[in-house]
């Protein structure tokens, strides 16, 4: 049984119809893999939809069918089959009473975690027979933590702030404090962020360069996780370490304002240089998700992030 999701409506829609999976894909929707395996015989489960807010439903009730039929759902026949064997696997179905709407899944985390933002639990409304199998091929979101820089005293401190949220999501440092994780930064001795960190993440100086860049983080962080500096790649293999569960910290600007050159005694850099964690990505909508240590965690459009990425193509992944 296929998962695909619309990120504009909020809905998942199941069907064992590889064309209406691919179908939906085409238009947008997110392919959110297997989400349970149905037998080919059983209780049948009942299809229908609403045509005022394109919501389908599922039931092995026929009492629900027909009262659905009564007030204009359409019967779009039998979906697929519940298990009736021994080894049942429990489907649950959950409620959201702010859009209406149902959702359905294995997972007793997923179960647990929405009714934590509000859903009812309306018990369990079939049985697979076996598991279903995750696909991040159109959107994945980690989640990695946020740190404010700023509220924390460490208003040059972003890089070692986006390399910390990437360390405690791997489960690396999980007790560190931002402060105390900077005060192990490695320092520049003379003047480069290609050697070291320059100034203190802790002052804010315009007459300063105050940043580290990727080899001397990258050594910096292997103390801590299995981490490799992966500078000079595309967006798209970005995206690809996202799959697959690893965050990446990469080099961009403040608030992903055009790039500003400045020359230093070093060479040329970026004026307003900054870094963020890179964690999630939704293919359909052209985004990618990042932790930013100014401005927070958020979705923008992946366009504007390969812009300014692409004018250093500075990145480390902590794996």
């Amino acid at each position: 049984m296929y998962r695909i999701y619309n990120a504009r409506s909020g809905e998942h829609f199941y069907t064992s119809s590889s064309y209406e999976r691919d179908s939906l894909r085409k238009v947008g929707w997110n392919y959110e893999g297997v989400g349970w395996q149905s037998p080919t015989t059983g209780t049948p489960v009942y299809r229908l939809y609403n045509p005022n807010n394109g919501e389908h439903f599922y039931t092995v009730s026929s009492y629900e069918r027909d009262n659905l039929k009564r007030i204009k759902w359409r019967y779009e026949g039998i979906g697929w089959y519940s298990y009736v064997g021994v080894r049942k696997i429990p489907v649950y179905r959950m409620y959201n009473p702010n859009s209406g709407w149902h959702h359905y899944t294995l997972s007793s985390y997923e179960r647990d975690s929405l009714r934590q933002v509000g859903w009812h639990y309306e018990g369990i409304s079939w049985s697979a027979v076996g598991q279903g199998q995750p696909s991040y091929e159109d959107y994945r979101l980690l989640g990695v933590n946020n740190y404010n820089q700023y509220a924390l005293g460490a208003p040059s401190g972003c890089e070692g702030a986006s390399l910390l949220q990437a360390l405690q999501y791997k489960g690396k440092l999980i007790n560190w404090g931002l402060i105390q994780f900077l005060k192990t930064i490695p320092k520049s001795p003379d003047g480069n962020p290609n050697n070291g960190f320059v100034g203190s993440p802790f002052i804010e100086s315009s007459s300063v360069y105050s940043a580290i860049y990727p080899a001397p983080l990258t050594a910096w962080a292997k103390k801590y996780g299995n981490v490799q500096n992966i500078s000079g790649s595309s967006v798209s293999s970005l995206v690809n370490q996202i799959k697959i569960g690893n965050p990446v910290i990469t080099w961009v600007t403040i608030n992903f304002q055009p790039v500003r050159w400045g020359a230093w005694p070093f060479g040329a850099a970026v004026n307003n240089n900054h870094a963020v964690t890179l964690d999630g990505y939704n293919k359909s909508s052209n985004q990618v998700h990042v932790s930013d240590p100014i401005s927070g965690s958020y979705w923008l459009s992946k366009t504007t992030f390969e812009n300014i990425y692409n004018a250093r193509k500075y990145a480390v992944v902590v794996k």
